[in-house]
Order: C-alpha cells, then structure tokens, then sequence
C-alpha cells in the first residue's frame, strides 16, 4: 500500500489540469447536459441520459504566486428508457482534488501537482472504499513560451475499473494513464485557442466585448462507476467525446450563463461485468447507443484573467 501511494505522488508530480488550462477560472459551476438516443441492438428503444455537476474551486494564493488548490467536484448522471419508466438508473460521483501551483521566479514556468480522491458509483449500497473509491492525480507543467503563447506538457493517472491490469478477483480497479499536451495562444484581442488534450480544447472569439464570448469545443472526458452488490459489482464506462458549439455570456459582473449545442461522438453510460471488458447485455439501461445531439446550460461565477488584469491597472 505504502509503495502504491509513493508511486502514486511521484506520478502526480508531471501534469496539470483544467483549472489552469484556460484563459478563465471557475469559482462555481453549475451544469446541466441532456441527449436522447436510441439503442444499437434490434429493439431500438430510445435512451435518454442527464448529466448534473457542480463544481466549486477554491483557490488560495501566497505572495511569491505559489497557490494551494482546493476543489469539490460533484456529479450526477439519470439514465432511462424513455418507452417505461421502470428502466431508470442513477449514478453519482464526488471527487475532492487537492494540490499545488508551483510558479518560478521569472513566472514563465508554471508546475500544477493534485492528488484527487473520489467515491463513483450508483450508491445503492452502503459505500465501501474496496469497491466505490478511485485515488488519481495530475501533473502538468507550463511554460510561458511568449507573453501569448503558453506550452503545456502532463500526465492524468485513475484507479478505474476498466484500468490496465483487470482479471485479477482481487483488485477490482486497474492503471489509467492519459498523456497530456496543449497549447494556449492569444491570436489576438478577441480570439483565444487554449486547453489540453485529448480532454478539452477551444476556439473562442469574443463577440461582445468582455461580455459574450462563443467558439467551437472539443471535450473528452472517460470515467467508471461500480455498481451495488446486487448487480454483482459490475461497472459502468462513460466515454464521452463532443464537438460542441458554444455562448457564454456575462449577465452581471462574474456571473455567467452558458449554452452549447454539439454532437455526442462517444459512447453513452455501458454496463460492463465485474473485472472484464465485455458488455453487460442484461441491463436494458447501459447499453450501447447511436451517436446523438447533445445540449448544455449552466451558470458559473467566472473570473476572466483579462478582465482582472484591466481592473488591476486602473
């Protein structure tokens, strides 16, 4: 266990995530993402599935710009058929990532560490850390390669339960490592091209000044959930991947609504059985899907960095 989680933070010492990989953070996020499809085996029922997040961050800065990074991250996904409302499935997960900002002097290079603890899972059994608890962690470093351009290299690592190293009865969760890379550029005034992939990346042009923002997304983000002991502790694989087009739009100072419209290009919540990667036919919820259309609305309490650095000056 001791050398697993030695492992474990020296890994989480080469990436970075989200919270710095844009021109913006969010304080507070709240979302709600919605699309209907339809089943890929003979009995085309139609499937809808909602996403619910909600995010808070809260960051704490000292004087040589070194920042303690705190976050809660919850969510929670409703599948059902929509032909009988009896077929109807709820997954749940909170994840609460811990870490470091390291900036150096010049402040061209940028080290962001976080160790993410996290409980995933349909929560209909009281909750065991063998069978619901996944530790992970990212590292990403920065540099500041101009004062527009930002160059971004890092690793994402999960304990899933679909990781490498399945099939053995004992450990029911595997190895899943993601390299990361990204570049941030400020085209200029009113363009952006910033985040990391393969998880988010954006083409944003600023259509208002300093109010309406919209763009094209690319988001992929892959995630487990363990099932109760009643569906034998099989697990489910979300694999999202959307193109998406997006308008975000300041309604007061900070506060912000968005709206996105895309498709859904990956797979929709699967059941797969306990320790394996085969399909869970049985359960009529998580089964294979065509692709879809997808929505997306939410409100945020948003700091842009622009922004700041315009009152700062003043």
């Amino acid at each position: 266990m001791k050398r697993n989680l030695l492992f474990l933070f020296l890994i989480l010492f080469i990436i970075s995530t989200k919270t710095f990989a844009q021109p913006f953070v969010d304080v507070l996020n709240f979302s709600y993402q919605t699309f209907s499809t339809s089943y890929k085996d003979t009995t085309r029922w139609k499937n809808k599935t909602d996403n619910y997040t909600l995010n808070l961050f809260l960051p704490k800065e000292f004087k040589n710009g070194n920042t303690l990074l705190v976050r809660i991250n919850s969510e929670f996904i409703n599948s059902n058929i929509l032909s009988d409302s009896a077929y109807s499935r709820q997954l749940g997960s909170v994840s609460i990532p811990l870490g470091f900002m390291f900036v150096s002097k010049n402040k061209k290079w940028k080290t962001v560490a976080m160790v993410v603890p996290k409980m995933a899972s349909d929560f209909t059994d009281n909750a065991t850390i063998d069978y619901n608890y996944q530790l992970g962690g990212i590292f990403i470093e920065n540099f500041q390669i101009k004062e527009n351009i930002k160059f971004k290299l890092g690793l994402y690592y999960n304990r899933e339960a679909f990781g490498a190293g399945l099939h053995n009865i004992s450990k029911p969760f595997g190895d899943f490592i993601i390299p990361l890379v990204g570049v941030d550029w400020k085209i200029n005034k009113r363009m952006n091209l910033y985040g990391i992939l393969p998880t988010n990346y954006k083409f944003e042009v600023n259509i208002i000044k300093n109010r309406l923002y919209s763009g094209l997304c690319f988001r992929s983000f892959t995630r487990s959930f363990r099932l109760s002991k009643g569906n034998n502790y099989d697990y489910v694989r979300y694999n999202e991947i959307e193109l998406k087009l997006f308008f975000d739009c300041f309604v007061a100072k900070k506060i912000l609504v968005f709206a996105e419209a895309g498709y859904m290009l990956g797979k929709s919540p699967v059941q797969y059985i306990y320790n394996t990667t085969d399909i869970a036919y049985y359960n009529p919820v998580y089964t294979p899907t065509q692709p879809s259309m997808l929505f997306n609305f939410g409100i945020a309490y948003r700091i842009r960095q622009e922004l700041e650095k315009k009152q700062e000056s003043k």
